[in-house]
């Protein structure tokens, strides 16, 4: 599995979608949110400003995934 170190202070899972290139824009990752298509742990996230923990594994739809160190 592919492993991500976000930068300082941006840990919200917009930015690491963004950065990790897990999408190609803002907007989308809020949309994918918004749609129920984003999971931290298994866990769907609903809010787009929730943050990603260290080691967690932040997942956008079905084959796209990256462990956030």
């Amino acid at each position: 599995m592919p492993e991500f170190a976000p930068q300082e202070g941006a840990r919200d899972v917009v930015s690491v979608l963004v950065d990790a290139a897990l999408v190609a824009s803002k907007s989308e990752a809020r949309r994918a949110i918004e749609q129920g298509g984003v999971k931290i742990d298994g866990n769907v996230v609903t809010d787009p400003k929730a943050e990603v923990p260290k080691g967690g594994v932040l997942q956008k739809g079905k084959v796209k995934f990256v462990r956030v160190v």
